[in-house]
Order: C-alpha cells, then structure tokens, then sequence
C-alpha cells in the first residue's frame, strides 16, 4: 500500500530545495502547501539521492513517486522556473510538473524501476511508462487506460479507508475526513464499463488507501 503524503520535504527537511528561500515551518497536520520542490540541479541531485538509496531498501518493481497535490504558485512566481519553461518549450506550469516527472523517471527506469503516480501526473503529459493511481474519481483512470498506460483505481469515493465509517464521529478515531460506510466499499468496480476489452487490460486493480496516522 502507498499512502498518500502530501509534499513536505522543502517545507523543512530539505529547504534549499524550495523555490522561496525560507525559513519554513514543520507540518503538524496533513495538507496542501504552496512551497513544493523548485524544479533545478541541485533539488533533482536531492531526488536522486533519495530515490537511489530507496531502490536499495525495496526489490519490488515499482517507485510511487507521488506527483499530486502540487500548486503551481511558486513556480508562476519564479524567474528560474519561467525561464526554464522557455528553455524546454514548455507552455504551462502543467508542462513542467511533466517535465519534472518525466526527468524523474528517465532517472527510475535507468535504475531497472517503473515509476506510479497520482492521477494528477496526467496533466501536461504522461511520462512514456508510468502507472497511474487513480484517486480523484475514475476519470483519470480511464484516460490513462485509453493512452495504454497501467492503472491501479482507487477513488476517494470507495477506496480511502482513512475516512469516518459513520455519521457520529465522536466514538471513533482521527480520520482525514470524509465519510465512507463498508457497503460503499464493496460497490466498487474497479474496471469502468466504457472501456474495451484492450484498454481495460490496463486497469490492474484497486486500491485500499490509508494515511500514515490511521495505519
């Protein structure tokens, strides 16, 4: 299972990797940030880093990358990132969080890996060979099954098991939100009937989604 965090590493772990030159606050609570990962050499060396020493700890096949919740603001605001842009032709802020996933992957698939993301890695462009998890409904599964990409479903509406089980909330734990009963659980159909036989090869399965803090 992959859970699902959201982009803290410039916020405090990492600083001189954001594009605003801090200081920056530790995360308490699970969210989304305008501060996220400025897209030069030396945030890209960082990544690598990291991603190269996680291939060592896991043999399995794939590296989820994350890739959603990404605001563009900082990116819209900075010299560097626009420059870039017109650098690489890139005509949106779109473009280059594809840009941004697609060097990543270059980096993971010399590693002999297959990268998956969040479904919000459709936007400007798939990479050539990614996996994408669809968690924002099953749209963008379903356009990722039609370019022939892999798909693992796994819609807020069905699939985040970190949501309340009931209305009354005071009697159970935190939870991220939401509201999500076991029989909505059970009516998932992970393979969208609009498919054909050839694209919905491509949906591999569903996925039970939980946060680090209900795990």
């Amino acid at each position: 299972m992959c859970p699902k965090i959201e982009s803290r590493p410039p916020r405090a772990a990492a600083p001189p990797n954001g594009r605003k030159p801090g200081p920056y606050e530790v995360a308490t609570k699970w969210g989304v940030f305008d501060d996220v990962f400025c897209p030069n050499p030396q945030t890209f060396e960082f990544l690598e880093n990291v991603i190269s020493e996680v291939i060592t700890l896991f043999p399995g096949r794939y590296i989820h990358i994350g890739g959603d919740e990404c605001p563009k603001k900082r990116w819209e605001e900075s010299a560097f990132c626009q420059d870039l842009m017109k650098k690489e032709g890139l005509k949106d802020e779109h473009e280059l969080q594809s840009y941004f996933i697609r060097r990543m992957e270059k980096f993971i698939n010399s590693k002999g890996k297959k990268i998956i993301g969040w479904d919000e890695i459709l936007e400007g462009g798939l990479a050539p060979d990614a996996t994408v998890m669809s968690w924002r409904g099953t749209d963008g599964g379903i356009a990722a099954a039609k370019q022939r990409h892999d798909v693992i479903m796994t819609p807020t509406t069905y699939c985040y098991l970190d949501y309340y089980q009931s209305t009354d909330q005071k009697g159970e734990p935190l939870a991220i939100g939401g509201y999500l009963p076991l029989d909505s659980v059970y009516r998932l159909h992970p393979t969208p009937a609009m498919l054909n036989a050839e694209e919905a090869k491509h949906i591999l399965g569903a996925q039970g989604s939980m946060s680090g803090r209900n795990t």
